[in-house]
């Protein structure tokens, strides 16, 4: 039985909460708050195993709030405002909920609850699909897990390897379109990265092995999501 809490300050939203949490027979609602500080009250005295947290509320915000607390129980956010996602994302919250939210979606984030590890994701060894290029005149073939990152050169891409680079004809929203999304994600108008492979990110860059790639502010929150639903721990 997953022991849950709800911290939001708008009644409708708790009560849209509270019945999606009833369709569940795994989840238990154990407490309903207003507000912030009184859910630090009742977290002081009580074991919980998940928050459904709002962002936005008086005296303190669901993101302060969670840096208050010690050692807190899984989160997930709830809110109307899609440009907190990068906040939550790096207070390794469970999931990111926009109100109104569908249930479906609720779901999706329970069971990530049910299924979340402190252990990064490993990268398949086992290839999953390739791809072939054309390099001096021959066709070569690439698996989707041998690359670590692509990267525009106007009309060509540099395609980095684990142990190699090569140039081809081929423009990068091309490219994209032929990747799997299981595995790639745009960060920057010239990059296209493996998520799998990234190490650590800070501000707005991040690491693939010994490269640094920068992350543009019109691409971050999607790849963010993404990486994050890997289960990574990357941030710094």
């Amino acid at each position: 039985m997953i022991k849950c809490i709800i911290i939001d300050d708008e009644p409708l939203a708790q009560d849209v909460i509270s019945d999606y949490i009833s369709r569940l027979d795994f989840l238990s609602e154990v407490g309903k708050f207003d507000d912030a500080l009184s859910a630090i009250e009742f977290l002081n005295s009580e074991t919980i195993d998940l928050i459904f947290l709002d962002i936005q509320m008086p005296m303190l915000n669901g993101i302060n709030f969670l840096k208050a607390v010690s050692s807190p129980p899984k989160v997930i956010f709830t809110t109307a405002h899609r440009h907190y996602a990068v906040d939550g994302f790096e207070l390794n919250a469970v999931d990111y909920l926009i109100k109104p939210i569908p249930f479906y979606r609720f779901v999706q984030a329970i069971e990530k609850v049910r299924t979340h590890t402190d252990q990064p994701v490993k990268v398949p060894e086992t290839p999953s699909g390739a791809a072939f290029f054309k390099v001096d005149n021959k066709k070569i073939k690439v698996y989707y897990t041998d690359i670590l990152f692509i990267e525009s050169l106007k009309d060509y891409i540099k395609v980095v390897l684990k142990d190699r680079f090569f140039v081809t004809y081929q423009t990068l929203s091309g490219m994209l379109e032929l990747l799997p999304s299981s595995q790639f994600v745009q960060v920057h108008k010239s990059f296209i990265v493996n998520f799998h492979y990234i190490s650590v990110i800070q501000g707005n860059v991040l690491e693939i092995n010994d490269h640094t790639i920068p992350m543009g502010r019109s691409y971050r929150d999607n790849a963010l999501e993404k990486i994050y639903q890997t289960g990574k721990k990357v941030w710094k």
